[in-house]
């Protein structure tokens, strides 16, 4: 008989995008149940992964009574169906799938810590998501980080558990077949057309939460600089807005708007055709754990810049397949943009070399079987002396 795994992921968006067919993989080995937030695209999320789902009504904020309730939920959800473990990824599901599972003597509760949320927060607000990160840990019998630089952070701050790390980290790999460059001349210059971008300018793409601590306050201020010296350089954005959560600046949100070269469209699910169509791919980010959009950029070919901070420092290799810059400064991302328009030979080099940078290290089915060595390791030899 299979082993019985809950996975446990706050909203389905994360199930459709960066942890998308990992369930599916692992259902060939254990027996896999999915639990999440209720979407419009749960029954496809179900057919494609072809695993059990139930529903519970996460959400992302902090709302004690109903957190409560749905703790309460998971713990008799949990006691009925007895699984081998709970894998819980993102913080709320973490935080609340820890404990229930702990409540419900479930012998194996792995958490992967997928970047640190308090990270770029003060005062109050960082002690809260500093003390949630504790104790989910403490509820939890095995950790993994999705970067390596995360254990010694989080050894240090966090927790005197191990934190391991599978392959060379990420939440998911990245389907290097599917990302990459396969769009005709004519397909990009059919897209650009459509956006109003013009096939001879330098395109720089940014992919994300349209959200202050994802640094887009400052890549709009060095975009509009730029913009007055070189014509031709063209910005996108692709991604929502979260203006409960984190809003970008006003003036900010006037230059998306009315900036005849900042062209801005919505999260969409298939995200990379944009990445074939850009030159360079943007995330000025204050905090991160090792951030998808970067490998998944890189597996296209296109050359990377981002901040010097924790998972973005693990996948870009300084002028080999991307430039770091500092965070939160304007200048050091004007100088990058700039590097990459007037030397040309570092644009060439980066390019050539974005794509085998990333296969080497992220290839996706190279890390799905190291998770499922790894998970047979913890479900064969731990058991239940974790209780």
């Amino acid at each position: 008989m299979k082993k019985k795994i809950s996975i446990l992921v706050t909203v389905p968006l994360s199930l459709e995008t960066w942890f998308k067919g990992q369930p599916r993989y692992l259902s060939e080995y254990y027996d896999v149940e999915l639990i999440t937030s209720y979407s419009k695209s749960i029954e496809q999320i179900k057919a494609y992964e072809n695993v059990t789902i139930t529903l519970v009504d996460f959400t992302r904020h902090i709302n004690p009574l109903k957190d409560l309730k749905i703790l309460m939920t998971l713990w008799r959800h949990f006691l009925l169906t007895k699984p081998d473990m709970v894998y819980s990824i993102t913080p709320k599901a973490g935080l609340l799938g820890m404990i229930a599972a702990w409540l419900a003597r479930v012998p194996v509760r792995l958490h992967l810590i997928v970047g640190l949320a308090y990270f770029g927060s003060i005062g109050k607000r960082r002690f809260l998501l500093k003390s949630i990160e504790k104790i989910t840990y403490w509820f939890a019998t095995d950790l993994y980080a999705n970067s390596l630089n995360l254990p010694d952070i989080i050894a240090k701050e966090l927790t005197s558990k191990k934190v391991n790390v599978i392959g060379y980290g990420s939440v998911n790999g990245v389907d290097t077949e599917f990302f990459q460059d396969t769009l005709t001349l004519e397909e990009k210059s059919a897209m650009r057309n459509r956006l109003n971008i013009p096939n001879e300018s330098f395109l720089l793409l940014y992919t994300g939460r349209i959200v202050s601590d994802k640094g887009v306050n400052e890549l709009i201020n060095a975009y509009d600089a730029l913009s007055k010296i070189h014509p031709y350089l063209h910005l996108l954005l692709v991604g929502d807005y979260e203006t409960h959560l984190d809003p970008i600046q006003a003036p900010t949100q006037a230059l998306i708007q009315n900036h005849p070269r900042i062209h801005a469209v919505a999260f969409q699910s298939d995200i990379r055709p944009y990445f074939c169509i850009a030159n360079a791919l943007i995330l000025p980010s204050y905090r991160e754990g090792l951030p998808n959009v970067l490998i998944e950029a890189g597996s296209c070919g296109i050359p990377l810049i981002a901040t010097n901070i924790n998972g973005c420092n693990e996948v870009i290799i300084e002028k080999e397949n991307g430039l770091l810059i500092t965070p939160k400064s304007v200048q050091s991302l004007c100088d990058a943009i700039e590097r990459l328009l007037n030397d040309h030979e570092l644009y060439a080099t980066l390019k050539a070399n974005a794509r085998a940078s990333i296969m080497r290290r992220y290839d996706q089915h190279f890390y799905w079987k190291q998770l499922h060595n790894e998970l047979d390791l913890l479900l064969e030899d731990r058991g239940n002396s974790h209780v």
